[in-house]
């Protein structure tokens, strides 16, 4: 596939090869496991919202393995999943049932640029891992449709790989040079400030999360093992400050606020 300008639209043949690539994966055996980067993107979201997700409606536009809004379930939260992916939603669901938590799910089989749903129904709208396939315009459609779908004063969250943070980059291209990149058209994005604004959206919030997590692309690259090894050590070992100053997390995240109707 050649690769995607962030200002450039996905042509339709781009998006029909996407679309195969995710449901490649979605087939594919997949494991629900907690592991680090999901709760990485876990306490992004706590963050985001200043609380628990107890009572809460909450809609994952774009869900794949739906593993966080499992979570999410889990703490209270009714949970709406949507994905174009007929295999993802199947996967997500069979794993609420193994939880015990189905009635506090809905699975819906739509494009997110066009979700048949009321609008201002949610407390919060989210996605990661969605927006980097898509070209600016394409990215603030998907954006207005999260709006319309949360109540005014709601959350929109987006989590999208970072476009500074160095070891995924490396890893990423040098998968994308060797043929071996699994996820299709992807361009890691530096801000979404424009986007949201683009979308009616006030950005309360935009940060980096999961330096350690990003060193995983490193796995591309032949021989990488032992300075993955040493780099988590040294990392590990640093204060704070340095590690915010220095060392980009994987993930950027972008939170705002829907704003209320003007009244006239």
């Amino acid at each position: 596939m050649e690769p995607l300008h962030p200002q450039q639209a996905i042509s339709k043949e781009q998006e029909e090869a996407q679309k195969q690539v995710w449901d490649r994966l979605w087939s594919a055996p997949i494991s629900y496991a907690w592991d680090r980067l999901s709760e990485i993107v876990l306490q992004g979201l706590k963050e985001a919202v200043d609380g628990d997700f107890q009572g809460k409606r909450i809609l994952e536009a774009g869900s794949g393995t739906g593993k966080i809004s499992l979570r999410l379930a889990l703490e209270g939260a009714q949970v709406t999943l949507v994905d174009y992916s007929k295999q993802a939603l199947e996967q997500s669901r069979f794993a609420f049932r193994h939880k015990n938590v189905e009635t506090a799910g809905a699975w819906v089989l739509a494009d997110i640029r066009e979700i048949p749903l009321e609008d201002d129904t949610y407390d919060m709208c989210w996605n990661a891992g969605v927006l980097e396939h898509f070209g600016l315009e394409e990215k603030v459609r998907i954006l207005k449709e999260m709006c319309r779908l949360t109540r005014p004063g709601g959350k929109l969250i987006v989590l999208v790989p970072y476009s500074l943070c160095l070891p995924y980059r490396l890893g990423k291209g040098y998968a994308e040079a060797a043929g071996s990149w699994p996820y299709g058209t992807e361009v890691p994005v530096a801000s979404l400030q424009e986007e949201f604004r683009l979308a009616g959206l006030e950005v309360e919030l935009e940060t980096n999360i999961g330096f350690v997590q990003s060193l995983d692309f490193l796995d591309f690259i032949p021989g990488s093992q032992m300075l993955k090894q040493w780099a988590v050590q040294w990392y590990d070992a640093l204060d704070a400050e340095e590690k915010a100053r220095l060392f980009p997390g994987y993930l950027l995240l972008t939170a705002g606020r829907v704003k209320p109707p003007v009244s006239v």
